[in-house]
């Protein structure tokens, strides 16, 4: 333990410890049976067709948790770490991080307004909003994105207009290369970011298999999360491996498996901020 923690001081903690918090939970995803593709339906209900059938077929839940086994790497820097996952759909993602024999190094609390996280290691914590995640991982990200990364679901909240479907060889494709947030559901202007989206879709349930999206004044910024091992749990298909890419200034990128799977159970969110730890102050 003592020399995982020397590296990880000596390593950007920080940076790594967040990472894996905000994207270590793709969840929710997509089938895994014998693909067959049907072109038709495409041809003859384009993109209205998948947008209703995907829609149909999102997961859903009150609230969810799960254990994690993480491996990170960050620029050439790799790290297993442990997670333990506590969601709210639409109010609130909870993460506890571990390494080692289980002890804490990070907490983490996402809502749609605000920030918390605490390293433990370094006795620091921030309250603030999402500059800090953009910050981070050098992306600019809100809750509805996070959620919908960490669901395996579509983004809430942003337009269908311009999504475009054409079918693959083994999937369907929805592309948009500028889509926004809905004006009624912006807070102020700085939030309405456009950006390039892509979904590829399972031909037979319909569910997101690879989510991947890239800021339009910035394509060199581009995250990639691929869905896969599926499994059913509380009658719902949810994946139990996933990966993702973030490409931006540096790479990162996440493998986890998922386990200890539960739906709908009433769950706490703790967070109590040391009196003693530093604040970390965003420039």
């Amino acid at each position: 333990m003592n020399h995982l923690c020397k590296r990880l001081k000596r390593g950007c903690m920080r940076n790594s410890l967040f990472i894996v918090g905000i994207l270590a939970l793709l969840l929710l995803s997509a089938c895994t049976s014998q693909k067959k593709i049907y072109k038709k339906p495409i041809k003859e209900e384009g993109e209205d067709y998948l947008i209703s059938m995907m829609q149909k077929n999102e997961s859903s839940f009150n609230t969810f948790k799960a254990k994690a086994l993480i491996s990170l790497d960050n620029n050439g820097k790799p790290i297993d770490l442990k997670a333990n996952i506590r969601i709210k759909q639409d109010s609130a993602i909870w993460v506890s991080i571990s390494a080692g024999i289980g002890i804490e190094v990070a907490r983490i609390m996402l809502t749609h307004d605000s920030v918390l996280f605490i390293n433990r290691l370094e006795k620091t914590f921030f309250a603030g909003n999402y500059g800090f995640v953009d910050d981070m991982i050098n992306a600019k990200v809100d809750f509805d994105i996070v959620q919908a990364l960490l669901t395996g679901n579509d983004f809430k909240w942003y337009d269908y207009h311009d999504l475009k479907a054409k079918a693959l060889k083994d999937q369907y494709q929805l592309e948009s290369t500028h889509r926004h947030k809905l004006k009624k559901y912006l807070k102020n202007t700085s939030d309405a970011q456009v950006i390039y989206q892509s979904l590829w879709l399972n031909p037979e349930s319909f569910k997101i298999e690879r989510i991947k999206i890239k800021e339009i004044k910035n394509e060199s910024k581009k995250i990639d999360a691929r869905y896969s091992e599926f499994d059913s749990f509380g009658g719902q298909l949810l994946p139990t491996h996933y990966n993702i890419k973030i490409s931006a200034d540096s790479h990162v990128e996440i493998d986890a498996i998922m386990m200890r799977i539960k739906l709908d159970e009433s769950l706490k969110f703790p967070f109590n901020i040391p009196s003693k730890y530093k604040e970390i102050i965003m420039p």
